[in-house]
C-alpha cells in the first residue's frame, strides 16, 4: 500500500473497494493492528496508534467466515468479548444499581402481575418476563423470586426496595462517598476511576439490546449450525455491536452468502449502521455494496488510491479509465478515436461519431488532432436515426430493459434500452449519447479530462 490519505469523519460509512490484491483487507489490517505500519500515522480520535496493540485500539472486526465459536449458543458468542474485557470505568455501586432496576421493573404493578400469571411454556417464563417488563434476565429472575401474588403485593415489594435503596444510599454517604445520577461513587465531588470487567447484568443488557436491533432475540439459545448464514453473520455483527467500540472493521462479510441473503443483508448492515451510529471501514470487491452502503468510497488498484468520493461523485465523475471501467454494471465504454474539426471520430470511421459543445471544445482545444478516449455509460446512449450505426452482437434482457452488446469501429460498445423495443442479434442500430455525461481521458495517463 503506497501513500494512503484519508481522514474519516465520526460515524461515516467508508467502504475500499478494488480488485483481489489491491491492498484493501491489508490497509484494513493496518488498522486493526494485524499488520505493522511502515510508514506513515494512523490515528483514532486524534491519538496515535501505530505502536498501540489491537486489544487496546477499541475495535471490533468482522471477518468474512464469521469466526462463530461452535460450542457456545449465540447468547455466549455475543458475550464472550466482554466477559473477558476490561475497562477504564467509574466505580459504581452495583448493588444500588441492582436494586434500582428491581424497582423501575415494579413501576406498574398490572404489567408484573401481566409477566407472572399469563399462561406460557415453562422454559419460556423467563424469556416472556424479559419482554413483558423490557428487563434484563437478572432483573427478571428477582421479580420471579419475590412470588408476588396480585398488584397489592407487588407496591408492598416496591415499597420494601425504596426502603433498602434509602438505606443503602445513607450507608454510603457515611463512609465519605457521594453519589451522582448513575449511582458512580464520588470522593471530593469528584469520580472514582478503576479498571474493571463487566457485570453479568450490564453484558446481559448489552447483549439483548444487541440482539432486538438484529432480531436474534428468539434465536440467543441457539448454536451456529442450526442458523442460516445470514443469522450467523448477524450473530457476528451483534458480537461487535456489544462491544460499543470507536470503530466497526469489516472485511467482506457477505461474500460467503448466496445473492438474495446478500442483498437482505446489505440492507441491514446499512439499518444497523444507522441505528448504532458507529464509525465503520467496509472492505468488498463489490462494487454493487460499495455504491448502496458507502456515504464515501475509496477505490484502489495496485495498493494505491484511485478516487475518494461520495457514490454518485465516483459513478458520475471517474477520476480516471480504471475507476469508469470498475464501478458500474455493465462498465462504462472507452472507444478510442481522435479530435477532428469540433468532432469526436472513431479509431477507423470517417464519420464523426459525437460532435462536441461548446464547453467540449474549449476543454479538449489542445487534443485536435490527437488521441482520445471517450467514457461513456450504457444507459446514457439511445436510439437516434440520425446518430452513428452499429451492429448488435448480443442482446439480454433483465426484465425491463435489454443489455445490447454491439461493434462499432472494431470496438465493443454496451448500451441500455428498454424492454419494449425490438432489438435481436445482429441488427444494425443508430446511436447518440448524451452530451451531460461524456466523458474524456487521456490516452497516456488514463486520466480524466476536466476544466
Amino acid at each position: 500500500v503506497f501513500d494512503f490519505n484519508l481522514d474519516i469523519a465520526d460515524k461515516e460509512f467508508i467502504v475500499f473497494v478494488g480488485p483481489s490484491g489491491c491492498g484493501k483487507s491489508t490497509t484494513l489490517r493496518m488498522v486493526a493492528g494485524l499488520e505493522d505500519i511502515t510508514a506513515g500515522e494512523l490515528y483514532i480520535d486524534d491519538v496515535l496508534i501505530n505502536d498501540v496493540l489491537p486489544k487496546e485500539r477499541d475495535i471490533a472486526m468482522v471477518f468474512q467466515n464469521y469466526a462463530l465459536y461452535p460450542h457456545m449458543t449465540v447468547y455466549d458468542n455475543m458475550a464472550f468479548g466482554l466477559r473477558l474485557r476490561s475497562v477504564k470505568t467509574t466505580k459504581k455501586d452495583h448493588r444500588l444499581i441492582q436494586l434500582s432496576k428491581l424497582k423501575d421493573a415494579l413501576a406498574d404493578p398490572s404489567s408484573v402481575m401481566k409477566a407472572l400469571k399469563e399462561e406460557c411454556p415453562k422454559k419460556e417464563r423467563l424469556n416472556h418476563v424479559i419482554a413483558v417488563l423490557g428487563v434484563n434476565q437478572f432483573t427478571a429472575k428477582a421479580v420471579m423470586r419475590l412470588h408476588l401474588t396480585d398488584e397489592a403485593a407487588v407496591e408492598a415489594a416496591k415499597a420494601e426496595i425504596e426502603g433498602k435503596i434509602e438505606a443503602r444510599r445513607s450507608a454510603i454517604e457515611q463512609k465519605g462517598f457521594g453519589l451522582d445520577d448513575n449511582y458512580a461513587l464520588l470522593k471530593n465531588g469528584e469520580p472514582i476511576l478503576v479498571k474493571a470487567g463487566f457485570r453479568r447484568y450490564e453484558i446481559d443488557e448489552k447483549v439483548r439490546q444487541a440482539s432486538a436491533i438484529l432480531g436474534l432475540d428468539e434465536y440467543l439459545e441457539r448454536r451456529p449450525k442450526a442458523l442460516s448464514g445470514g443469522q450467523r453473520q448477524r450473530v457476528a455483527l451483534g458480537r461487535a455491536i456489544v462491544r460499543q467500540p470507536k470503530v466497526f472493521l469489516m472485511d467482506e462479510p457477505l461474500s460467503n452468502l448466496d445473492a438474495k441473503l446478500r442483498v437482505q443483508t446489505r440492507s441491514e448492515i446499512t439499518k444497523i449502521h444507522r441505528q448504532v451510529g458507529a464509525t465503520t471501514i467496509y472492505v468488498t470487491h463489490d462494487q454493487t455494496e460499495a455504491m448502496t452502503m458507502a456515504d464515501r468510497i475509496v477505490v484502489m488498484k495496485d495498493g494505491r488510491v484511485q478516487q475518494i468520493g461520495t457514490p454518485k461523485e465516483v459513478y458520475q465523475s471517474p477520476a480516471n479509465i480504471f475507476v469508469g471501467g470498475f464501478i458500474g454494471t455493465p462498465p462504462m465504454n472507452f472507444l478510442k478515436g481522435k479530435i477532428l474539426q469540433g468532432n469526436f471520430v472513431v479509431e477507423g470511421e470517417e464519420k464523426p461519431t459525437y460532435s462536441l459543445n461548446d464547453a467540449q471544445r474549449k476543454m479538449l482545444e489542445s487534443y485536435e488532432g490527437k488521441d482520445i478516449i471517450l467514457g461513456i455509460r450504457p444507459e446514457a446512449c439511445f436510439i437516434d436515426p440520425k446518430g452513428f450505426v452499429v451492429k448488435t452482437d448480443v442482446v439480454e434482457l433483465l426484465g425491463s430493459e435489454l443489455i445490447v452488446y454491439a461493434v462499432y469501429g472494431g470496438q465493443k460498445l454496451v448500451f441500455k434500452v428498454s424492454a419494449k423495443l425490438d432489438i435481436s442479434n445482429n441488427q444494425e442500430v443508430s446511436l447518440s449519447f448524451d452530451p451531460d455525461v461524456v466523458h474524456f481521458f487521456d490516452p497516456e495517463t488514463t486520466e480524466r479530462i476536466h476544466d
